[in-house]
């Protein structure tokens, strides 16, 4: 049978199993009783035929001595002698299961002979001349009978009698004392015995049967109503569970032995599937409803929205006027004011009330969900404008619920743009990002109460969308990598430094400018990793180099920002080994003024690392004079606006000179960049700037490109630009 067959086999019953085991143990008790009982009356059968076999010897030895002692003659038909036979054939033909006689010698045979006796009385089997032979008694089973054999010996036992000596020591052949003269035999049937112990141990064993039978009989009686019945219980009890019907307690299962137990067992394990139950449903609602407002989250309306999109399929198949999907985003107006201003709780009680008030303003068959933060989307079907005006204009008014807290009245409304299938999608995905481009269009004008996805106006927006995905896998698949632009004495030509910029080279876009990427990054949060990546970068490269080389990394306001960066620095730092008075930080003037408490206190635990800050692109923020007396700084890099336009603005050339007298007074190095012209470089020899950078001196090469090996006076710097 094979290993299916035999898991197609269906299942015995338990009760069933039970009394074949127990049947299977009597029947064991029984045949080793049978066997037991067998061995044991064969071994009393047979010494009980040995027992009689002595016993007719006995008596064969006695009448023969007391005839052979009362005989008057030696002759065969003495009166003794008929007596002795006449005893004989009567005690055979009594016990027809014993047979005995008598056997001579061959020495008495010879004796016998000579004297001209007519009894010779020859011995009868193997046995009879085996026992001549040794001397001694001997006893043999052979089949269904006992054989004894008991030797006579001149002069011994009942041989010792003086006359008997006398008589078989006299005359010709005569014998000595110590002979054998002959010898009594006997052979006992077992036969009769055996076939009695059969019938009565027959009678015994069919009256063991029975009772086995009887017993049998009572176990499955009490099987029934003790074992299988709580056991049937127990099968539908699991079976309703099984199906789902847990809702009910277990009852019906005694408590006064094991199925008691039982029972209190199946109504815990119905307890915890209840438990179970409601946190799977629990977990269900919250893998599709935004935990906070209790609304579908964005897998349940895009599971919902590909219903509609089926849905409107069919219907247009069918003529019918509800041909359009209609999807719908929205994001929340000065929210984040919001939450600045009056904090997260109060951010969080904006969201649950617009999220009530646009579930009122549901009707059957119209869905909203809020896919994450302040943004909300919400979708039907629709058969023509005018639907669409009134849905979006009953969705503008929930929007525009206040919130009452107190005295205090928080107020806001919603950006909305949407989508129709299947002119603009005709997937879930295509539609939602569509609508998601309209609505970023209507944020962008707050005059316009909603916008339609149009492809000429979003296709920036789709464009910047796209940078941000794959911005998100430029690093980790290479495409971002660093450049290096000398810095150059002003006076003397020398290399004073190199600086590196940060460039992505998009594998279908190819080339992606800094000024594109970069606020991408600070937008997203993928600056810190960019940022970290370019100042190990750097400091990798300063550290393996055998002058002493002094880097500067641009940091940005985001970087600035965190308060873990000044360990990042110091990790940095640690790894590669660079001296942290070679590494050089370079902050704009804007984003130390926009971040002042917080920029300042940073920059403080950076100096006390031994970094040293620049600013960077100064003379184009707002407060640059306040910035150069707030913070501390350590060089000033004049913005090429100034550079390039000193020759075509008086005022310029003015402001570029003002620029570097106040570094010449505050003793900080001053670097111009962006010189491209040999005029450039000529005019800021003229008015003492001391170290320039620019395509007229270098252009941006890669590390293998540098030719960091030759001699070389000064520092180098690096830059995320």
């Amino acid at each position: 049978m094979t290993g299916a067959d035999a898991r197609a086999r269906p299942p015995g019953s338990l009760a069933g199993g039970v009394l074949a085991g127990v049947a299977l143990i009597l029947l064991a008790m029984l045949l080793s009783s049978v066997v037991f009982s067998v061995v044991r009356a064969d071994r009393y059968i047979r010494e009980a035929a040995v027992h009689r076999g002595h016993s007719a010897l006995d008596l064969l030895a006695t009448l023969h001595v007391q005839s052979m002692l009362n005989r008057r003659s030696l002759g065969d038909d003495d009166g003794a002698t008929r007596a002795f036979d006449a005893t004989l054939a009567a005690y055979s033909h009594d016990t027809r299961d014993v047979r005995v006689w008598m056997a001579m010698s061959p020495q008495t045979l010879y004796w016998q002979s000579r004297r001209g006796a007519g009894t010779m009385e020859l011995p009868q089997d193997r046995l009879d001349h085996s026992a001549i032979a040794a001397r001694r008694d001997l006893v043999e089973v052979v089949g269904t009978s006992v054989r004894l054999v008991r030797p006579v010996i001149l002069g011994e036992g009942i041989a010792a009698d003086r006359r008997c000596v006398a008589c078989h020591t006299a005359g010709p052949g005569a014998a000595r004392k110590g002979q054998v003269i002959g010898l009594y035999s006997a052979q006992v049937s077992m036969v009769a015995d055996r076939a009695r112990w059969r019938a009565a141990f027959l009678r015994e064993v069919i009256w063991l049967v029975c009772v086995a039978l009887a017993a049998l009989l009572a176990l499955a009686l009490w099987l029934r109503r003790a074992l299988l019945r709580p056991l049937r219980r127990v099968e539908r009890l699991a079976l309703r569970m099984a199906h789902g019907h847990i809702d009910r307690p277990i009852e019906g299962l005694h408590t006064s032995h094991e199925f008691g137990r039982i029972g209190s067992a199946l109504e815990q394990f119905r307890q915890a599937l209840v438990q179970k139950r409601a946190l799977a449903e629990y977990n269900a609602f919250l893998a599709t409803h935004d935990a906070l407002t209790g609304l579908p989250n964005r897998a349940a309306f895009a599971e919902r929205l590909r219903q509609l999109l089926v849905e409107a399929g069919s219907a247009r198949a069918r003529a019918e006027p509800l041909p359009a999907t209609l999807c719908v985003m929205i994001d929340l107006v000065r929210f984040k004011a919001i939450n600045d201003r009056h904090g997260r709780e109060a951010g969080d009680a904006v969201l649950c009330t617009l999220a009530r008030a646009l579930r009122q303003a549901l009707l059957p068959g119209e869905h909203v969900a809020r896919l994450h933060g302040d943004e909300f989307a919400a979708c039907r079907l629709v058969a023509g404008p005018a639907e669409i005006e009134e849905f979006l204009a009953r969705l503008r008014r929930a929007l525009a619920t206040p919130l009452h807290d107190g005295d205090m009245v928080i107020g806001t409304g919603g950006s909305i743009g949407y989508a129709l299938a299947p002119e603009d999608g005709a997937c879930v995905d295509e539609l939602m990002g569509n609508a998601d481009l309209a609505m970023r269009r209507a944020k962008a004008d707050p005059h316009v109460p909603h916008a339609r996805y149009d492809s000429r106006m979003d296709e920036p927006s789709r464009t910047r969308v796209a940078l941000l995905d794959d911005l998100a896998q430029a690093l980790t698949r290479g495409e971002i990598q660093v450049h290096y632009q000398a810095q150059h004495d002003t006076m003397t030509g020398a290399v004073v430094g190199y600086e590196a910029l940060a460039r992505w080279t998009h594998p279908q876009r190819g080339a992606i400018s800094p000024a594109v990427f970069i606020p991408l990054a600070e937008e997203t949060g993928l600056i810190d990793a960019i940022g970290a990546f370019v100042l190990r970068e750097a400091c990798q490269l300063a550290a393996r180099e055998p002058q002493p080389v002094r880097v500067a990394v641009n940091v940005s306001a985001v970087q600035l920002c965190d308060p873990r960066f000044d360990r990042l620095v110091h990790q940095i730092l640690v790894d590669t080994g660079l001296s942290p008075a070679r590494l050089e930080l370079e902050l704009t003037e804007t984003a130390l003024i926009t971040h002042r408490d917080r920029a300042l206190h940073a920059m403080r635990r950076l100096k006390a690392l031994g970094v040293q800050i620049a600013v960077d692109d100064f003379g184009v923020g707002y407060s640059s004079l306040e910035a150069i007396n707030l913070f501390p700084i350590d060089k000033i890099k004049i913005d090429r606006s100034f550079v390039t336009t000193y020759d075509v603005e008086p005022k310029g050339r003015m402001l570029l000179k003002a620029i570097i007298t106040i570094g010449e007074s505050l003793q900080v190095p001053i670097l111009a960049e962006g010189v491209e012209t040999p005029a450039q470089l000529a005019f800021l020899r003229s008015v003492g700037c001391t170290q320039v950078q620019g395509f007229l001196l270098d252009h941006p090469r890669r590390r293998e490109h540098l030719p960091l090996d030759e001699e070389r006076d000064g520092d180098g710097v690096a830059e995320v630009a």
